[in-house]
């Protein structure tokens, strides 16, 4: 038998705890950097597939250690200038075989069609961390866009491998495609830094107050939820109801209720927190006091405001049916909130009418 395959069979266990650890230690790392990849993948060579290689080429593999993908990695990256960054932390926290690893993103004449993704040989670094035999096997980490992953798929299932015997017309077209991807993949890029400059810019606003008359949407809203000293107050005197930690959560799906409600603008949804803030409050102090509940979530602020501007404000039962509808789909839940409500309209009005007949009495 090839003494190369009684060496995979004899350390297969040690790519199998090897594969295991570098995983890890790969997710860690990128959880720190605040990197989040579409996926992080990895597989150990069967031994039929290493058997196969060691036929295709013999002579190129003479060790078994040659074959450095028998434990193989693929991190699959949303944005092209994220390919980079995790290049980086490859660096960091494993040992590069920098002579092995070939970045095919450089590889291709500039006349040639193709679309590929930067490789990395590793190995676990020798710090005493790990057991010694482990860190002498080496594997490959595959680091690609989305964009460049869809590509090495088509490429691969259309069986193009190269531009040999390819007829000039698919050339073309491979290389056009190419170039689309490419466009594409830094169009994606561009979009993700203009988002983060215009997010930086709506938190400044923001806090300056100067905002007024940006249109709502999940960054501004998440932002002003965030940032604005009127929405903190009132969140926090609603938290203080009933000692509840405020956790916070994405907003989106309450901005078509308050598109709905007419409020298209920051300055317009703090025009909402000035003039429903007592009746929100109150609403607020029904339902939480005594409650136990030691946790809310940031759009509870939104909650109670939306609800005091339908309660307080002259809403027919269609239309507060359709407030409803636009996050419930089940008609019976539906009406058994629209009843809900307008049983809170008339016990709150009954309660001002009797207030305003008690300062009547009195004289007040």
């Amino acid at each position: 038998m090839d003494q190369r395959l009684i060496e995979y069979d004899e350390k297969h266990s040690d790519y199998d705890r090897m594969g295991e650890i570098v995983y890890e230690k790969l997710k860690d790392a990128l959880h720190d950097e605040h990197i989040h990849p579409m996926q992080v993948t990895y597989r150990i060579k069967t031994r039929s597939s290493v058997e196969n290689k060691l036929i295709r080429k013999p002579e190129k593999y003479q060790k078994l250690t040659n074959m450095t993908d028998i434990a193989g990695f693929r991190v699959i990256c949303y944005f092209s200038d994220q390919v980079d960054q995790v290049a980086r932390l490859l660096e960091e926290n494993f040992v590069v075989d920098k002579v092995n690893s070939v970045d095919k993103r450089n590889a291709l004449p500039t006349t040639s069609f193709g679309y590929s993704s930067l490789h990395y040989i590793c190995t676990l670094p020798h710090n005493g961390e790990y057991p010694e035999k482990l860190c002498v096997l080496p594997f490959e980490v595959q680091i690609r866009s989305v964009l460049q992953h869809a590509w090495a798929e088509i490429e691969h299932d259309l069986g193009y491998k190269s531009a040999f015997g390819v007829p000039r017309d698919i050339r073309r077209e491979f290389s056009r495609l190419a170039g689309l991807l490419e466009i594409a993949d830094d169009l994606f890029v561009g979009i993700k830094n203009e988002l983060v400059v215009y997010k930086d810019q709506v938190r400044k606003r923001i806090a300056e107050d100067k905002a007024d008359d940006l249109t709502i949407d999940r960054h501004t809203l998440s932002a002003y939820i965030k940032e604005s000293g009127t929405m903190q107050s009132f969140i926090m005197e609603i938290a203080d109801i009933c000692g509840a930690e405020i956790q916070y959560i994405d907003p989106e799906p309450y901005i078509p209720k308050l598109d709905y409600l007419d409020i298209h603008t920051l300055g317009e949804l703090k025009e909402l927190v000035y003039t429903e803030h007592d009746g929100a409050l109150d609403l607020a102090m029904d339902a939480l006091t005594d409650s136990g509940i030691d946790t809310l979530t940031s759009v509870v602020g939104l909650y109670y405001l939306c609800r005091s501007k339908l309660i307080y404000g002259d809403y027919s039962r269609e239309r507060i049916a359709n407030f409803f509808h636009i996050s419930i789909s089940s008609e019976e839940r539906v009406m058994r909130r629209t009843n809900k409500l307008l049983e809170k309209r008339e016990s709150v009005r009954a309660r001002a009418e009797k207030a305003a007949e008690d300062m009547k009495d009195t004289g007040t």
